[in-house]
């Protein structure tokens, strides 16, 4: 037995320590701020929609919902697949779209695929469930990514703090 005194408590973990990382080190995005994001996005891209489909006189028409369904792709693809790997509502909560493996930038197809993945489904109420399913597969994945960011490859990280 040592008649030393102990030695002084460890120092405090430094908050978000425990948080899960990519492959990088960067911290991940929360479930939370990706849903409010992905409903910005949404709200942005069914306006722009609306209004399209009603200045080409498609309103109420299949012809809408196919346009609305382009401009999704389009949108998701684009922005998505960009060196910034952000849409409007990712930029806005400071959250980016990048390769789980090499932290680089998803290009365009794969951008497309992470929507298309999610917005076929929507069609078919079945489908509906999987959409579901597919969005909440992120609460309890250890790597907080979707089924679309598994079949994408792709993970979402905070790049600023929002």
């Amino acid at each position: 037995m040592s008649n030393r005194p102990p030695g002084p408590p460890p120092p405090p973990s430094l908050p978000g320590a425990d948080e899960p990382v990519d492959a990088l080190g960067r911290p991940l995005a929360g479930w939370s701020v990706r849903l409010v994001a992905f409903m910005v996005d949404q709200l942005f891209v069914y306006v722009v929609a609306k209004l399209a489909a009603f200045a080409l006189g498609l309103h109420h028409t299949f012809g809408a919902y196919l346009l609305y369904f382009v401009l999704a792709v389009a949108y998701f693809a684009v922005l998505n697949g960009s060196q910034q790997g952000q849409t409007f509502g990712k930029r806005v909560f400071g959250i980016a779209v990048r390769d789980a493996a090499t932290g680089e930038a998803i290009g365009a197809g794969r951008g497309a695929l992470r929507y298309v993945v999610v917005g076929l489904f929507h069609i078919v109420f079945f489908f509906l469930l999987f959409t579901g399913f597919d969005g909440l597969w992120a609460l309890w994945d250890p790597g907080r990514q979707a089924l679309h960011d598994k079949i994408a490859g792709s993970v979402v990280i905070r790049v600023s703090s929002s």
